[in-house]
């Protein structure tokens, strides 16, 4: 097979990692992992082996008999972090590398315990998604290279760890104070997959298949927000079929996760922002569940294949809502997605490359081109698919689609032979080379309507001509209902409109993350001042990306705030993942 991940140095010509067994110990006062790994090899091989690293320092390389062999360490690009070639002589089939990662590790954040919620223990968590894995173990750190492992991991003995792996037993380690987890993943993972997290962690069971972990403060919210993932499960194999990695279990992660969930099999991380206390924000879950067909199961074989993991997640994370709680609520979530949706093309601009569904970010770093694009117009594209072709004949698509790339890493162009081989002209009926090979939002685009939607949006629209909700009727108003109605707002009020909105709706003392996030963007920039406590406030109590990027480009573009927006970030900067603070960082320099 040939090299075609732009963002890996990997060349599987060479040979293909099958399996690795790591040794692992961490520790905090250095903020370091050092470890050991085993690499079994698909089959026997002999010459340069090319794997990715960034900022891992590399100690020695060894092959079958133990011996020493040369490696070469290339100096790091911006992006892709350095090479790291091994020469192996004929014949090998394991060969073994002894490293550390730096302090600094892009896919590590180390937490002191003040910044979690018991205060006592300091906490470590990976996030390796998009190309991060590459800092934390040397590897083939491209989707294309799936592979299967066992980890021993050795931690203070105070502290426990979980993985994304079925855990082992765990035993004291050689050296004093400090105890061995062990894990093993049986299933085949792209690297990016590879997850654990490292603290004061409690777990509870919530079904025959699912555990929620968290630290032991937050464990009694967490478990009731999510006390239903069971019916979840039993919606999502209604869908695809069985579910293959034998238990879904999840993390409620330190405020300081950059994201609303990552998808990790066996061991899903979620966001402490979805704790709104009502349910309310559980369809994240939903989206993470989905994932373990669409994304797990069947991976883009890169970055500019995104889309087929996110967009056939979004569709059907909306398709468990819709059979959980009906048509309407679908129809609202299909709406803020949309309003997201065009959001991100707007702040790309019109014909830009990362408004495709299948890019080319070659040269560019992932991290960089994330949006809302591959997610919301991947589902209007697989929406469209199964309303031309109608749900039921769609289902069966969807399944064998599964069944038959199941473990495996594909691009666009072979799901667009396999939509034409199982749909025979259906791709050509829907403009499918203008959605995935055009920028922009086709015409065709599936619009999800609903009365309820249309009132939301009418009152909305009609604000500029003195148009208000009824007070009382509004404050029963759902989430979703002040989702709708606060995006369809204009972006900037007068500072009586949104004293109105706060004094009727205590949208300052908002619990659900969203709708605050919300009215905070529409208040800062009306410079509405007895909302800039609440920003800041809000700013440093949580480190999800959704939340930051707009927040701070609110504060930030505006005049009367861009002080503000300096003071919090200097005083919270440090809290915050790598991947959010360097993407928060554009937006001071731009």
């Amino acid at each position: 097979m040939s090299h075609r991940d732009p963002h890996s140095y990997t060349d599987l010509n060479q040979g293909r990692v099958q399996s690795m067994d790591l040794d692992l110990t961490v520790d905090f006062s250095s903020k370091t992992i050092t470890g050991k790994a085993d690499f079994h090899l698909a089959k026997a091989m002999g010459g340069p082996m090319d794997l990715d690293t960034r900022d891992l320092t590399i100690q020695a390389a060894r092959d079958n008999a133990g011996n020493e062999v040369e490696f070469e360490l290339a100096e790091a690009d911006s992006v892709l972090g350095s090479r790291l070639r091994v020469n192996l002589p004929d014949g090998t089939e394991k060969f073994s590398i002894d490293f550390t990662t730096s302090p600094e590790a892009s896919a590590l954040q180390w937490l002191d315990p003040a910044q979690t919620a018991g205060g006592k223990h300091p906490y470590l968590f990976s996030q390796c998604q998009a190309i991060h894995a590459r800092s934390v173990i040397p590897c083939q750190d491209t989707p294309l290279a799936r592979f299967t492992f066992n980890c021993s991991m050795t931690v203070p003995e105070e502290l426990a760890v979980v993985m994304a792996a079925a855990p082992g037993e765990k035993s004291p380690a050689g050296k004093a104070g400090m105890t061995t987890f062990n894990f093993a993943m049986p299933q085949s993972i792209p690297p990016y997959l590879f997850a654990f997290a490292v603290g004061n962690i409690a777990s509870k069971d919530l079904g025959p298949r699912s555990t929620c972990y968290t630290e032991p403060e937050m464990m009694e919210k967490s478990a009731w927000e999510f006390a239903e993932v069971d019916k979840m499960l039993l919606a999502a194999e209604d869908i695809f079929g069985p579910y293959l990695w034998d238990r879904f279990d999840f993390l409620v992660m330190p405020p300081s996760f950059p994201y609303g969930g990552m998808e990790n099999p066996r061991l899903t991380f979620l966001t402490p922002t979805l704790l709104a206390g009502d349910r309310s924000l559980v369809n994240v879950l939903a989206h993470e569940l989905a994932h373990s067909w669409t994304g797990n199961l069947v991976t883009n074989a890169s970055i500019n294949d995104f889309w087929l993991n996110e967009g056939f997640t979004v569709w059907a994370e909306r398709r468990i809502l819709e059979n959980l709680e009906g048509l309407e609520a679908k129809s609202l979530s299909a709406a803020i997605g949309r309003n997201g949706l065009l959001e991100a093309m707007n702040s790309f601009g019109k014909g830009s490359e990362f408004t495709k569904l299948e890019i080319n970010g070659e040269g560019g770093d992932p991290d960089e081109f994330y949006s809302l694009v591959p997610y919301e117009k991947g589902f209007l594209f697989v929406a469209l698919l199964e309303e031309t072709v109608g749900r039921e004949k769609f289902d069966a698509f969807v399944k064998k689609y599964i069944d038959h790339f199941a473990f495996t890493s594909l691009t666009t162009a072979e799901f667009e032979e396999f939509l034409n081989k199982e749909l025979p002209g259906v791709a050509d009926q829907v403009g499918a080379e203008e959605w995935i090979h055009q920028p922009d939002l086709p015409a065709n685009a599936p619009v999800f309507a609903s009365a309820r939607l249309e009132m939301l949006e009418g009152l909305a629209k009609g604000w500029t001509d003195g148009i208000r909700p009824e007070v009382n009727e509004a404050q029963n108003w759902s989430p979703e209902d002040w989702q709708i109605f606060l995006q369809a707002l204009p972006k900037c009020l007068t500072s009586e409109d949104c004293a109105w909105l706060n004094d009727n709706f205590l949208l300052n003392e908002q619990g659900n993350c969203e709708i605050l996030c919300n009215w905070l963007e529409i208040a800062i920039n009306s410079s509405f001042e007895p909302a800039y406590d609440r920003t800041a406030s809000f700013l440093g109590e949580v480190g999800r990306m959704k939340y930051l990027k707009p927040l701070y480009s609110a504060l930030h573009g505006n005049e009367n705030t861009r002080a503000l927006a300096a003071d919090v970030f200097a005083k919270n900067a440090g809290g915050y993942h790598f991947i959010a603070k360097v993407g928060l960082e554009k937006i001071f320099s731009g």
